[in-house]
């Protein structure tokens, strides 16, 4: 084996005994965010009180409802409660966009 892949593998091991200790090389918890679970997750990270949130497509000026197709998937949205929705000038979809049986 040569020396740069004695190395290489050293450094391999080194970072498989971290992860699987639960350590990591920055110091920080390995625990993530609460932003980061819920982006990981899918669950929107906003609170809305009792009205659910509502995912908004910016070049449209519509938003859609949780079970729409398009719900938390398109690239330039954002969620928002629907209040600040409307608010900001956005309205309801008029296509569903159910899934598809």
């Amino acid at each position: 084996m040569s020396k740069w892949t004695a190395s290489l593998a050293a450094v391999a091991l080194a970072a498989l005994t971290a992860c699987a200790s639960g350590k990591s090389s920055g110091g920080g918890s390995p625990q993530p965010s609460a932003a980061a679970s819920a982006a990981a997750t899918g669950a929107p990270a906003i609170d809305c009180g009792s009205e659910a949130p509502v995912w908004t497509l910016e070049s449209a000026k519509v938003y859609l409802v949780e079970g729409d197709r398009l719900y938390g998937k398109t690239k330039h949205g954002r969620y928002l409660c629907r209040s600040e929705a409307h608010a900001e000038g956005f309205r309801p979809a008029r296509r569903p966009f159910r899934h598809r049986p």
